[in-house]
């Protein structure tokens, strides 16, 4: 049996002590052999080679006389992202998302020419698309990052990045980007009515979050195995991996009350095992719909039939995961809405309804330790203050008689 072709050629060195890459018997030379200038252009040739569905690459064989690009810069950046954000999908895919829009719009720039009017541009690309200020200010921070770490790698020069930090980002009501909606807590109505189009799981995850103001991707993620039962039978869940873990902070929701009562019967299980099973959730979803047939089982298709046979290509082969992520938690929840007739709303809100119960009933300092914020300033946007404590306020203050004292020295003058 022959060996399996490598997809991508190997970086090598040439006599000449430069670096050279080979794509279908065309030698590509990348300049002095393992400097950083040279593995970027291979990064970049290679990708341009895989793109083009193995055609030899358009640029010229003589890339050592070439000087750094914005794509070499992006194809660098690539592996670091999928280092870093290894266990982040969501970042992952926003930061390739971002070297793909770099490629597409400046990919051919020389990489020490890009500066803030460049930038600028590509800012209003998002602001055009429809994006909200926050977000489109967090992109073009993304984008000096992935230039800063070109720069660690001795790509560009250090005024690049000096360049662009001079762009200032979008300020309130100086741009005609739309400002997001802050985040408020959801109507536990709607909630409620929202858990009957629900299977069991999905409800006992909404009900412990509820109960403890986590975040819904460490909430999707609770195993026996991390729940640890303090003096006292107090049960704590710590989170292998949390938000504030790159920090080195430790993570510690007590699991009590109608969280423990909602969460016990999913504790028999495989310490290392996830509790919310979607496959249990889909499992329930086709009992329920068997349930509901109206052909009799002797009749027509037998059950699980077609399961699987009308989707095509991926979608085929597709099948439930371990555990819930905070994406198809959010999914489920969105479709149940849907179906309940109920105001569209997202598991996050949850985590600001808690929080918001919390500092109403007991302060701001319980809510912070509920929520677990390093500072009290965070938790002032998940914990907002109720208006029937706004009212009790402005009462206690028209009771203290201030009006009645200035009118009076205002009458007396």
């Amino acid at each position: 049996m022959s060996r399996p072709k490598k997809v991508a050629p190997d970086y090598r060195y040439h006599v000449s002590g430069q670096a050279v890459v080979t794509f279908n018997g065309t030698n590509f030379y990348l300049g002095p052999h393992n400097s950083p200038e040279s593995k970027a252009k291979y990064r970049r040739l290679v990708a341009e080679y895989v793109a083009s569905d193995f055609q030899t690459p358009d640029a010229g064989p003589r890339q050592a006389e070439v000087p750094i690009l914005v794509a070499d810069v992006t194809a660098e950046a690539r592996d670091w992202i999928n280092s870093k954000y290894a266990n982040c999908q969501s970042h992952r895919a926003r930061f390739l998302n971002l070297c793909n829009t770099l490629d597409d719009e400046y990919g051919d720039t020389t990489a020490n020419e890009f500066g803030p009017r460049k930038l600028s541009e590509i800012r209003d690309l998002f602001v055009a698309s429809g994006n909200s200020r926050r977000y489109v200010n967090s992109q073009i921070r993304s984008i000096v990052r992935i230039f800063r770490y070109a720069l660690s790698r001795e790509l560009i020069d250090a005024n690049v990045i000096v360049r662009l930090d001079s762009l200032e980002s979008l300020r309130y009501g100086q741009t005609s980007a739309k400002e997001p909606k802050p985040v408020t807590p959801v109507n536990l109505a709607d909630v409620r009515a929202t858990a009957e189009h629900l299977s069991p799981v999905l409800k006992v995850m909404i009900r412990v979050q509820v109960a403890t103001g986590m975040r819904p991707g460490e909430m999707c993620r609770i195993r026996p195995a991390d729940i640890e039962v303090r003096p006292g039978d107090v049960w704590v869940y710590c989170p292998a991996n949390h938000k504030t873990a790159r920090l080195g902070k430790k993570k510690a929701v007590p699991i009590v009350g109608d969280a423990r009562e909602a969460l016990e019967p999913f504790m028999n299980r495989d310490p290392d095992k996830y509790c919310f099973s979607p496959k249990e959730s889909t499992a329930w979803y086709r009992q329920q719909r068997t349930l509901k047939r109206k052909t009799p089982a002797n009749c027509g298709d037998r059950v699980g039939h077609k399961r699987g046979k009308t989707l095509k290509g991926a979608s085929a082969k597709r099948t439930p995961g371990d555990f819930y992520d905070k994406d198809s938690y959010r999914h489920a929840i969105q479709r149940a809405a849907e179906k309940a007739g109920v105001p569209h709303w997202f598991p996050y809100q949850l985590r600001h309804t808690a929080g918001t119960a919390v500092r109403e009933a007991l302060g701001v300092e319980a809510a912070q330790a509920l929520l677990g914020h390093s500072r009290a300033a965070m938790t002032e946007h998940y914990a907002k203050v109720s208006e029937s404590k706004a009212i009790e306020a402005a009462k206690s203050i028209s009771g203290l008689g201030l009006c009645e004292s200035t009118t009076s020295k205002r009458s007396a003058g």
